[in-house]
Parts: C-alpha cells; sequence; structure tokens
C-alpha cells in the first residue's frame, strides 16, 4: 500500500521535485470523468481470468455505483498489480482533469514525513534522500532565514507565514536528524522559529497587517493543526538534542489525535535510544526516537536501561517480538 500511495504521489502530483495541490473532481464538466468505468469497459479491456480475479478484489456491477458507472472499491487488499497497471495505462489514455498548481510548503513537508518514515519501514532508504531534496527544495523557496513563505503559483512566492508551514517543516527537519546530525543547526533555527508564533501562551497560526491576528486550533482533521505540528517538532526536537520536556494533557480522542502524539512524546511513552550506532528502524516500535551519544540506553516513561551495545539488536529484538 505505501509502495502504491508514493507511485501516485509522483506519477499524479510531483513537478520539478515538489508536489501540487490537487486535481478537479471532475473533467470537462463531468464529474468523475476521468476515474469512473463501465463493466462492460472493463470486462473489454481484460483477458476473462483478469476480470474475474478483478472482481474478486473491486466492487464492480452492472448498474454501478455512482451514475451508472463503477467507482473503484476494494474489497480486500489482495494483489493484482499487473491488472491495475493495465486498467491504469488505459484510464491515462482519457482526458484528464486540470490541475491546482500551486505549491504549498506544509503539505509538501508533510508529505516529506510521510517518505522519510515509509522508507524506514519498507526498507527504501532512497525514500529518505528524496525527503531530504524537498526540505532542501522547501528552504530554498520559502525560507529567507527568519521567516517562512507559505505558497508559490506561477512563479509567485506568497510571503505570509503559517503555524502550520513552519510546524510541519521542523517536524520533517527532526526526522531527517535522527539519521543525520547535519541537520541539527536548522532544527535549532526552526525551533526558535516556532516559537516567534506564541504569545502569551496561546499559539498564533498567522499574523497579517490587513487582518486580525488567528489563533491555532488543535482540530487535526484532515491533517494535522499547526499547533499538533508545532508541538510535536518541538518535543522531538527537545529530547534529540538531550533537552527535558514538561508533560501535557491529552486532547479529545479523534480531533486531537496528532496532538496527543506530541502528549505521548513529552509524558514519557516514546522510548528514547542513545546510541553509538543507529538501529535499523524495523526493529524499533514505531513510538521511538534515537539521537547518538554514550552510555547507550534505552528510556521509557522515566526509567533507563542500559543498552550493551554488542547486544542492542538482540535486546531490541526481545522488547519487540521481531
Amino acid at each position: 500500500m505505501a509502495e502504491k500511495i508514493i507511485a501516485c504521489l509522483d506519477e499524479c502530483f510531483e513537478l520539478n521535485g515538489l508536489y501540487i495541490s490537487a486535481f478537479n473532481a471532475d473533467t470537462a464538466h463531468e464529474e468523475g470523468a476521468t476515474y469512473l468505468w463501465s463493466h462492460e469497459e472493463i470486462a473489454a479491456l481484460l483477458t476473462q481470468e483478469e476480470f474475474l480475479k478483478f472482481k474478486e478484489v473491486y466492487e464492480i456491477s452492472a448498474e454501478g455505483n455512482f451514475e451508472g458507472e463503477n467507482h473503484l472499491i476494494r474489497k480486500n487488499s489482495l494483489q493484482i498489480d499487473d491488472i491495475e497497471r493495465k486498467l491504469l495505462s488505459a484510464r491515462k489514455m482519457r482526458i484528464q482533469p486540470s490541475s491546482d498548481d500551486k505549491v504549498i510548503c506544509g503539505l509538501n513537508a508533510l508529505a516529506a514525513i510521510a517518505l522519510v518514515n515509509a522508507g524506514r519501514f519498507i526498507g527504501r532508504p532512497d525514500l529518505e534522500e528524496k525527503s531530504a531534496g524537498i526540505i532542501n527544495q522547501l528552504l530554498k523557496l520559502f525560507w529567507d532565514g527568519s521567516s517562512l513563505g507559505h505558497s508559490f503559483y506561477k512563479g509567485k512566492v506568497q510571503k505570509q507565514s503559517f503555524l502550520s508551514d513552519a510546524g510541519a517543516m521542523l517536524l520533517a527537519i527532526t526526522f531527517l536528524y535522527e539519521n543525520d546530525n547535519n541537520w541539527e543547526s536548522l532544527m535549532n533555527d526552526f525551533s526558535h522559529y516556532i516559537n516567534s508564533f506564541k504569545e502569551n501562551g496561546k499559539w498564533i497560526e498567522s499574523r497579517s497587517d490587513d487582518f486580525q491576528t488567528v489563533f491555532a486550533s488543535c482540530n487535526d482533521q484532515p491533517i494535522p493543526s499547526g499547533l499538533s505540528l508545532a508541538e510535536t517538532g518541538l518535543a522531538r526536537a527537545a529530547l534529540l538534542t538531550g533537552k527535558d520536556t514538561d508533560p501535557i494533557g491529552f486532547g479529545k480522542t479523534l480531533q486531537s489525535d496528532f496532538f496527543n502524539i506530541a502528549a505521548m512524546i513529552r509524558n514519557g511513552l516514546f522510548h528514547i535510544y542513545t546510541v553509538k550506532n543507529r538501529i535499523p528502524w524495523n526493529m524499533i516500535t514505531p513510538n521511538s526516537l534515537q539521537r547518538t551519544g554514550e552510555p547507550e540506553t534505552d528510556c521509557f516513561n522515566s526509567i533507563c536501561s542500559v543498552i550493551d551495545s554488542k547486544k542492542i539488536t538482540d535486546h531490541v529484538m526481545l522488547k519487540t517480538g521481531i
């Protein structure tokens, strides 16, 4: 699934190394025209054996599920990659929907975070390199050393700063720092910058000379809020550089799920590994951070256990059941 999402990003959304914002739902004023399929069309494109396999995996019918045609919905996770590629090739021959080619800083930084984590757990180190390339491009395009722009469209940068963009950038940099300490100076700069969005204990999403100050919320729907990104990025940056963090309360379930990741980190519910040589990420639990140093320890919930460097792999395999 992760590989297919990455392929979709690269094939549909990538433009000059960054990701555009969106595609229209309609094509030539007809909703779903690019993406809908008739039962007969699929049957004609596939062999009988392929068609039978396809019907085992996708909900399709002669009546359709959207205005007489089929919006493809999976029934299970069975792999039929060759059949899907065959239909995708046919779909690409259709007229395509128009796109919104705006590049938004924060959304690209979130994609970079996703790529880092995907690379860690599916064994694709090239994805971390791709993530670093995205962040470097965003820095070149939006960061002037003291403020971060928001979007780029038709050669123009919208320079108004938003907490959501800054928080996503800091968080992405903390992930890159875990495998490459050369990001430390930039991580510290962005931590300082993030704190400029806080006034009298309240987070500010944006300020403008011609509009009232907009305060940040921690509503993490449909994407993580600027407040949650900022809190998570600052917590990670602090712990990765050996600083302490104060506990915070948890937010509401479903409404503030990403904020609650920051709360977990700050309440000691992440493993903090201090190691001379980084442990392979797919050998430790997702609620883990790694920093280089000595003595080698695994700290969780205020309890630290010393790790024998020669037995790190065995230690982690035992704890995670791998």
